[in-house]
């Protein structure tokens, strides 16, 4: 009882310090963090309001020194954070893409855009790296001076850097960006040329992959025999009874990952769908040159052969249509369709079967590490009957054990083949790399005519002046190799062959080979 007397004692003491007149009353709420914030901004209103009067005559202006010293050391101390910490830069999208942003040819989740609106106002072609979301107009600061190009490790060349991408806004009315490099139109851009060295990459030195066929007519009327390409390849689209898979598809149904040899340039207005084996490097080049998307110490290329090598086949180079749907989201098709009707598009293409053997010498034939690992051992097992093929390339060759054509050519008709991957692009359709019946191109090049072509198409392009189609280096070859090549190939196979590849043999105005589809 007297402890319990004590307790109450105890609580009633306690009631009467807090202002309570029971102690069955409840005690006072604890206030929020919130309201203590504002007790304090408040108290120091009132205390900047007052404080002078309060504290006296002389009181007063010292309390406002110390205000004033306070609040300064504060910016100082905000200055030095700043300096520290800097805003991060704004960096255009092709430029984050060469660092690692997904593969190409997937479609990663789009990025966040309200509307078309949002591109017309510049937005949606850059990304802040490490701020989600947030597309600034205005590069922020120190981006200038990161963008600078770094000076090149000793004895190496320096890498090239991306130049930043265009608004939308111009690519949408399809025009041009005058004085994007501070160049007067019609003048080149001011680098001095250097004359290429011997080729460092062992396929391009041997220039016997890049012979065409013996039949190379040269036209008189170069504007009439365009004109005559186009039209026979428009009738066939047409033409009901011409049939070919993938003919019937639309543009809209092409996957996002089959339009990766599109190159776009912006600045010129230009889309050429690139196939390899048909001098395809050298107009990779071109396109690098007029798109000024590669740098050499922060001075654009102005000279094709100056691009090396491993540069010009970065996929990360080349601003093509599989990746505007990274940069784009929904809008990508669009946008796709409105460059397609404005720009001018062109492919090169090549008598199928010479480009067969083409990819073949130059994959299988030369050294080649990555080719040999992932077509040449499969081929070698399913096809030659060796089991445990040497594990490299070199001692493959060594051994003096190699793919022979008539393997490439099982490897091309079995229906396993592209049951696991589609064809490699080096061997792959034309028809399949650049749809010409979904796409209305407005130039179709010939390997078998490339000089004249270039030349035509340079006119076209009212680029001629401004730089050359590289020169090229063709081994003009009896007119009996194709049967030589085929020669041990059986008659039945070569048919199924050209089944195979029949729909670019009539596309692109390639007459059969009946020499090789008969006894």
């Amino acid at each position: 009882m007297a402890l319990a007397g004590e307790a109450r004692a105890v609580r009633r003491a306690q009631a009467r310090r807090e202002g309570r007149s029971s102690v069955f009353e409840a005690p006072p709420r604890a206030p929020t963090s919130r309201e203590t914030r504002s007790k304090r901004r408040g108290a120091g209103a009132e205390g900047g309001a007052g404080g002078g009067a309060a504290l006296g005559g002389s009181a007063g202006p010292k309390a406002a020194a110390v205000r004033a010293a306070v609040r300064g050391e504060a910016r100082r101390g905000e200055a030095r954070g700043a300096r520290a910490s800097p805003e991060p830069s704004v960096q255009p999208l092709h430029e984050a893409e060469v660092r690692g942003s997904g593969q190409d040819g997937q479609e990663p989740a789009p990025p966040p855009v309200a509307g078309l609106g949002l591109g017309l106002h510049g937005r949606a072609h850059h990304r802040v790296l490490g701020q989600r979301g947030r597309r600034p107009l205005l590069p922020a600061p120190g981006a200038a001076a990161a963008a600078r190009p770094r000076a090149p490790p000793s004895g190496g060349p320096a890498p090239p850097r991306l130049l930043p991408a265009r608004p939308l806004e111009t690519l949408l009315l399809g025009g041009r960006q005058p004085g994007l490099a501070g160049r007067p139109a019609g003048q080149p851009w001011p680098r001095a040329s250097r004359k290429p060295g011997p080729p460092g990459n062992l396929e391009e030195s041997v220039r016997g992959y890049d012979w065409s066929s013996p039949a190379a007519p040269q036209s008189a009327d170069p504007d009439g025999r365009q004109a005559e390409r186009r039209s026979v390849l428009r009738e066939l689209c047409a033409n009901a009874s011409f049939v070919f898979p993938t003919k019937e598809r639309s543009f809209d149904d092409i996957p996002n990952y089959e339009l990766n040899h599109l190159i776009v340039d912006d600045r010129h207005g230009v889309i050429y769908c690139y196939v390899p084996k048909v001098a395809c490097t050298n107009w990779k080049r071109v396109m690098i040159v007029l798109s000024q998307s590669l740098s050499d110490r922060g001075v654009p290329y102005r000279d094709p052969l100056d691009i090396p090598r491993e540069y010009v086949h970065n996929s990360s180079t080349h601003l093509t249509f599989n990746k505007f749907w990274r940069r784009y989201g929904k809008f990508s098709r669009h946008l796709m369709k409105i460059k397609l009707k404005k720009y001018t598009k062109f492919l090169f293409v090549r008598d199928p079967f010479v480009r067969l053997i083409s990819a073949f010498r130059s994959k299988f034939e030369l050294e080649n590490e990555e080719f040999y690992r992932k077509f040449a051992v499969p081929m070698l097992q399913m096809y030659s009957n060796h089991t445990s093929p040497p594990a490299s390339v070199s001692e493959a060759f060594s051994a003096g054990l190699r793919v022979s054509f008539a393997n490439f050519i099982q490897y091309l008709l079995d229906p396993h083949t592209e049951q696991l991957a589609p064809f490699n692009e080096h061997w792959r359709q034309v028809h399949r790399l650049c749809h010409p019946c979904q796409i209305d191109y407005d130039f179709v090049g010939k390997l078998e005519t490339l000089d004249q072509d270039a030349a035509q198409l340079l006119r076209l392009l009212k680029v001629d002046k401004l730089l050359h189609f590289p020169p090229s280096y063709r081994n003009r070859t009896a007119s009996s190799w194709e049967e030589g090549w085929f020669a041990q190939i059986p008659l039945a196979w070569r048919q199924q062959l050209y089944k195979l590849y029949e729909a670019d043999f009539v596309l692109f105005g390639y007459p059969k080979p009946e020499n090789l589809l008969r006894d």
